[in-house]
């Protein structure tokens, strides 16, 4: 249909230890920088462009938690939106629920209207926590609904939650 999507990375690595992940099984190596962001985008869109085609969807789902790179996320986001021309509305930060900076997304005027995705994929707290140890970490889900209500309130954005279906886990 002439579109166009890249999966884009934050982080070498990832801290958030989620079991059914490989890169989470990895470890973190470090932060990706704004510019190693941005780069993704830059050589995906560049690479299309010779085949005069255009990128036309972004996707922070690749290795890491965008969330936990906030503040190179976004500038990168910034910067492929201004740069690239890509809406921010046609890039989609996926997170496995990093409280404090959805609070803070919500009230960063700086950072683009992006879509937001939840990977949420349980809906007991002691089903989230085996599989997403970060649940616990973040206040588990009845702060993670807490600040989705707040997000989708305040913002009047929707939101996407992810699930992926474990056979024999949730």
């Amino acid at each position: 249909d002439g579109r166009y999507t890249a999966c884009i990375s934050s982080q070498a690595g990832c801290a958030m230890g989620c079991v059914f992940c490989a890169t989470g099984q990895g470890g973190f190596a470090r932060q990706l920088s704004s510019g190693e962001i941005y780069e993704q985008v830059s050589r995906f869109a560049s690479e299309l462009a010779k085949r005069n085609e255009r990128l036309s969807n972004i996707v922070m789902m690749g290795l890491g938690e965008p969330l936990a790179n906030y503040r190179s996320v976004k500038e990168a986001v910034n910067r492929i939106t201004k740069e690239l021309g890509i809406g921010a509305r046609r890039i989609t930060i996926s997170t496995v629920g990093v409280v404090p900076n959805i609070r803070k997304l919500i009230y960063d005027t700086d950072m683009p209207q992006f879509k937001l995705a939840v990977s949420l994929h349980c809906a007991s707290d002691e089903e989230r926590t085996a599989l997403l140890p970060a649940n616990a970490r973040y206040g588990g889900l009845t702060e993670l609904m807490s600040v989705i209500k707040e997000y989708i309130d305040t913002t009047g954005r929707r939101m996407t939650f992810e699930w992926a279906l474990i056979e024999g886990q949730n």
